[in-house]
């Protein structure tokens, strides 16, 4: 019910502020600090809370030089950093929240419905990686500061905030391949220097047991998230068809600037689906750091949908969102082990 409630409360928030610019940039701010703290100060909600628990209580004899060695190093030494000042276990989620938020805030105050951004994204990238996931959440925030540099055709900082990503999770470093493309438009060449980028990522992942650490990981969950990750996948991967098929054209149009970005984005969303139902969880995974671009698109409909349809595709996204999170909260077997009674640590 919480979490009904939570969502409830922002679709009031974007119903109430529609068409008010000012007040809608307003909720947008309080909602994002709201759900910071929701996410961030949460105690003992969460599927992978007693595995960073066990990641905190390994790092308590670390040092930063030891950090520096393992296989993502970034969060390792957030660990190392927390048990040098004395602090609990509770505050890894706080700094998770604040890097999730920071880079999903710097992501959508740059689209013309930011509140929309954020509404969208509490069923599946709030609740599913955010409040679960946090190494790849903090990848993720990072990787919508990656994207804006991408938009800003700043290769090099593109580069350095993917390759900063994957210090928290490898799997961000597949992201490489985007890299020539930070340029400009598509060439055959930059087709095949991405081909060659994505061999560290490659590397990687299928290095020092990386891969298999990360295979039994998610392949270790139920099979009710197995199983829901196809249909996650195609949710995905629908927006991104629509964007090819039907918006296309549009959105160059009217925003050339990111146009390329959600094209490229748009081809790995479809392409996650088919590789969900061979790798379930790792094609929802992957998955996570396309769902800011999906936000994008889906926000964004209501002004590139004119005509018989705008009522349809202004209220379609809010209440797939919707349908997502009910069925999650009806049939996941997950929920009722991780994520009820919520409950905050202070």
């Amino acid at each position: 019910m919480t979490y009904y409630l939570v969502y409830a409360s922002l679709l009031l928030c974007g119903l109430l502020s529609s068409g008010r610019p000012s007040n809608r940039v307003a909720l947008y701010h309080l909602c994002l600090v709201g759900l910071f703290f929701f996410v961030g100060f949460r105690y003992k909600v969460g599927c992978d809370w007693d595995g960073y628990l066990n990641i905190f209580n390994t790092t308590r004899r670390h040092t930063l030089e030891m950090s520096l060695q393992t296989g993502e190093p970034a969060f390792d030494a957030v660990n190392v950093f927390l048990h040098y000042y004395e602090l609990e276990y509770p505050y890894i989620n706080v700094i998770a929240s604040a890097g999730f938020f920071l880079g999903l805030n710097a992501l959508a105050r740059r689209q013309p419905d930011r509140l929309g951004v954020l509404i969208l994204a509490f069923p599946v990238l709030i609740l599913n990686l955010a409040m679960s996931g946090i190494r790849q959440g903090i990848a993720v925030g990072i990787m919508c500061f990656a994207y804006n540099a991408f938009v800003d055709r700043r290769p090099v900082r593109y580069v350095l905030l993917v390759v900063f990503a994957a210090q928290f999770h490898h799997s961000a470093l597949t992201f490489l391949t985007l890299a020539p493309f930070a340029w400009g438009a598509v060439s055959r060449a930059k087709i095949v220097l991405a081909g060659l980028l994505a061999l560290p990522g490659a590397y990687f992942l299928l290095s020092g047991g990386t891969f298999d650490h990360y295979l039994k990981e998610y392949a270790g969950q139920s099979a009710v998230v197995a199983a829901g990750a196809p249909f996650r996948s195609a949710f995905l991967a629908l927006p991104g068809a629509i964007f090819l098929l039907f918006l296309a054209r549009k959105w160059r149009e009217q925003s050339i600037k990111d146009y390329l970005l959600v094209r490229l984005s748009s081809y790995m969303m479809m392409a996650m689906l088919p590789l969900s139902f061979f790798w379930s969880v790792i094609g929802d995974r992957f998955g996570y750091y396309l769902y800011p671009i999906q936000l994008v698109i889906l926000a964004r409909l209501p002004l590139l949908v004119t005509g018989r349809y705008s009522t349809t595709a202004a209220f379609a996204p809010y209440a797939a969102e919707a349908l997502l999170l009910v069925t999650w909260v009806e049939f996941s077997a997950l929920y009722p082990r991780c994520y009820e009674p919520y409950s905050v640590w202070w």
